[in-house]
């Protein structure tokens, strides 16, 4: 995991790169680089159990990630989730697909993150071709009108409820929300907290 924030007040303390949009695009697909690099030194010894990677759609389609994949056995694609944010992929959708349909045939798995709670009725998993989508939880969801959980539960159901991750779960109350609409999928400072107290036990 690496924190923009903190990238940010090490290297750019005078610069809000979360408001320079292409700014912040080309800080992303240099540490998606370095990251792969990394990855690919180390022979796989950090590419085992199930692991996520957020990358960008043209890391996808660079001669990076070609290397990446090349030192990956092939049983161990299938346990690679790479996350891709959803104003990446629609700002080319041509070069999501291709790159989609390229990771799949490899045996990667792909997850959309970025979803707000509003926009998770209009995002279509299935016809996305994808195989997880990410909501980010916010307080606000929990004053919305019976008509937008409605709303919600069916694009859960839709989707399928262990395909739906509820992210940035800092405490109970988001866990809460989601059981509601039928989400089983949680990540967050909360979730590893229990997980940390089960351990422990």
């Amino acid at each position: 995991f690496i924190s923009i924030k903190d990238l940010q007040e090490t290297l750019l303390p005078d610069v809000n790169v979360l408001s320079n949009r292409w700014l912040f695009q080309h800080l992303t697909e240099i540490l998606d680089r370095r990251m792969l690099s990394l990855l690919t030194r180390s022979n796989d010894a950090s590419v085992t159990g199930s692991v996520s990677i957020n990358l960008n759609v043209s890391t996808l389609l660079s001669p990076d990630f070609l290397t990446f994949d090349s030192n990956v056995k092939a049983g161990q694609r299938g346990t690679i989730v790479l996350e891709l944010q959803k104003i990446d992929i629609f700002a080319d959708l041509g070069a999501f697909f291709f790159a989609r349909d390229f990771c799949r045939d490899r045996g990667y798995r792909i997850c959309i993150d970025g979803i707000s709670h509003l926009s998770l009725p209009y995002i279509n998993r299935n016809k996305l071709g994808v195989d997880m989508i990410k909501m980010i939880w916010d307080t606000d969801m929990e004053s919305m009108d019976d008509e937008h959980k409605t709303a919600m539960r069916d694009a859960v159901a839709e989707s399928g409820d262990t395909r739906v991750i509820l992210c940035r779960c800092d405490d109970e109350r988001a866990i809460k929300f989601g059981h509601g609409i039928n989400i089983t999928m949680f990540q967050g400072r909360h979730v590893e907290h229990l997980m940390s107290e089960r351990t422990k036990k």
